[in-house]
């Protein structure tokens, strides 16, 4: 079965968000946990200032599936539903067909250390 991969709505604020980190790669088997990759959103992008609110996020799988395509990297900014990949079922099936559904997945906030970004 062919799964679809789009950046999700992540909080009630969500704006487009900035790919920070890609961490899976084409070929990865996905299990429930595997992180995907790492997004910056900016929640204050109407004016600069010297310390925007910004948060971090990372999309994880919470299914088992084969990772097939990832179509983005590091500073590709995303809106949210944003086709990204896919990912299907099995290793030996081909994925070249419309997807049947998305690819079950949940972000969660993380801590980002401000000097290393």
């Amino acid at each position: 079965m062919i799964l679809s991969l789009a950046l999700p709505r992540m909080g009630e604020l969500t704006r487009p968000g900035t790919v920070r980190r890609v961490i899976a790669r084409a070929g990865d088997a996905l299990r429930p946990g595997v992180p995907l990759l790492e997004v910056r959103v900016d929640l204050d992008g109407t004016s600069a200032r010297d310390c925007p609110a910004t948060i971090f996020y990372r999309l994880i799988a919470t299914e088992r599936a084969y990772l097939r395509t990832l179509s983005v990297a590091p500073g590709d900014v995303l809106e949210v539903a944003a086709p990204i990949g896919l990912a299907t079922t099995s290793l030996a099936e081909a994925f070249d067909g419309p997807p049947v559904r998305p690819l079950r997945t949940t972000s969660v906030s993380i801590h980002v250390d401000p000097l290393s970004t």
